[in-house]
């Protein structure tokens, strides 16, 4: 087998380009879906049962629906419906709903995981719902939901690679366009497996900065 990895230093702009369009959808999916987890998370565990329901049973569909059809729909799909996204923003848009409800799910674990009595106790003291939850709850479920936020974070960094198939430039596509140029494939996604494992690297850094962080926050409520 004839290896030039050599040929990196006159590729390594392109497979850059891709890494920094990997991590610009990785974040805005992030930005995106976390909130409308929490959202969903905090619907599903209403005193409403008719929405409970309902949260539950379009995220049973909605996980149970591979995320590439999901990007299909978005990207073919939506314009026949007079909605026209760019690649990207279809990308977007079908991570980003894809993995609300992967993140609802982890929320509402990391929710359960608070012994009820945190509520009555707050209650007692005449904190508002809204309180409470800002103030004890949430505070307490970070570190349950934390891991599994974590893990499934990673889960959107690799994923991005399905978002190739709609034409988005990014680490993937950047290693596939180099490739038939190249005609190098085992140093090219040798060097493309390396930057997703480095990226992957510090998120799980930043999962222990976080299980670190949320530790200590523990040990000073519980002192």
């Amino acid at each position: 087998m004839d290896l030039d990895f050599s040929i990196l230093l006159n590729v390594w702009p392109a497979l850059a380009a891709g890494a920094a369009t990997t991590l610009k959808l990785t974040g805005a999916v992030l930005l995106a879906a976390t909130p409308f987890g929490v959202a969903l998370a905090l619907l599903a565990n209403s005193n409403r049962p008719l929405v409970g329901a309902s949260i539950a049973s379009v995220s049973w569909v909605m996980r149970g629906v591979p995320p590439l059809l999901i990007l299909f729909f978005c990207f073919f799909g939506l314009p026949q419906l007079g909605i026209t996204l760019e690649p990207f923003a279809s990308a977007f848009l079908a991570m980003t709903a894809y993995m609300a409800f992967y993140f609802a799910e982890i929320f509402r674990s990391g929710l359960a995981s608070v012994p009820a009595g945190q509520w009555q106790a707050a209650r007692a003291l005449g904190m508002s719902p809204l309180r409470t939850l800002v103030r004890i709850i949430i505070p307490q479920a970070i570190p349950a939901a934390l891991p599994g936020f974590v893990s499934h974070a990673t889960e959107i960094l690799k994923g991005t690679a399905l978002s190739a198939a709609v034409a988005v430039p990014e680490l993937t596509s950047a290693a596939r366009r180099v490739f038939a140029v190249t005609y190098k494939p085992f140093e090219i996604f040798i060097a493309a497996a390396i930057i997703y494992a480095f990226l992957d690297g510090l998120l799980l850094c930043i999962q222990l900065i976080g299980e670190r962080w949320a530790d200590r926050r523990r040990n000073r409520r519980a002192g």
